[in-house]
């Protein structure tokens, strides 16, 4: 399934890119935060949470300022909770591309605003140690699904507002006594907000 997946995905890529010639690019590092699935806790306590503290950036080009490719990456230090067990290391690492679909309201030049939506694949990495206990890393197949707002002051700088789902396709198999890390699908949320520059 993961090979036909990531054929499907190229493929499209690929059909999209001869139209990125006269695309509008931008790029957008963000700041933010996880919350909910495998975080276990709603937004408004993960913007306090300093291990729940995401970054990263997102790179891409619209085609006539309505379909377009991006790349997301982004990083989370200690992802997991440290209560009941001494963790030294829980780091997560997303990497998805993806294709995207916004409406550029007021063209794509100037002042304006483009609300998006984006669906694509590709890796959840995550790293976990627990004192006397094994560690886990795995590099997983995963999925993203999201949406947000562009606005624009300018040709070249504005903000972002970005809200994302994430998910991996497999089943995890792995649990450490008194880390809340349970058997079942990995997913969790990330919003962010961060500056975004068109070019």
């Amino acid at each position: 399934m993961r090979k036909r997946l990531s054929t499907t995905i190229a493929a499209m890529l690929l059909t999209i890119a001869p139209s990125m010639a006269w695309a509008d690019g931008y790029f957008a590092p963000f700041i933010g935060a996880n919350f909910g699935g495998e975080v276990g806790k709603p937004l408004v306590e993960t913007v306090d949470d300093s291990n729940k503290f995401t970054y990263g950036f997102s790179i891409g080009a619209m085609a006539g300022g309505i379909f377009g490719i991006e790349f997301d990456l982004g990083y989370t230090n200690n992802f997991y909770a440290t209560e009941g067990a001494v963790v030294t290391q829980g780091n997560l690492l997303t990497a998805m591309p993806a294709l995207v679909i916004g409406i550029p309201i007021g063209g794509q030049t100037g002042g304006g605003v483009r609300p998006y939506f984006v669906a694509g694949a590709g890796l959840l990495k995550r790293d976990l140690e627990v004192e006397s206990l094994d560690s886990f890393s795995e590099n997983d197949f995963g999925y993203t699904l999201g949406g947000g707002l562009n606005i624009y002051f300018s040709d070249s700088v504005g903000l972002r507002g970005d809200y994302r789902y994430f998910r991996n396709f497999s089943v995890d198999v792995f649990n450490f006594t008194g880390v809340e890390v349970d058997r079942g699908t990995f997913d969790f949320s990330r919003a962010s907000v961060g500056v975004l520059f068109r070019f």
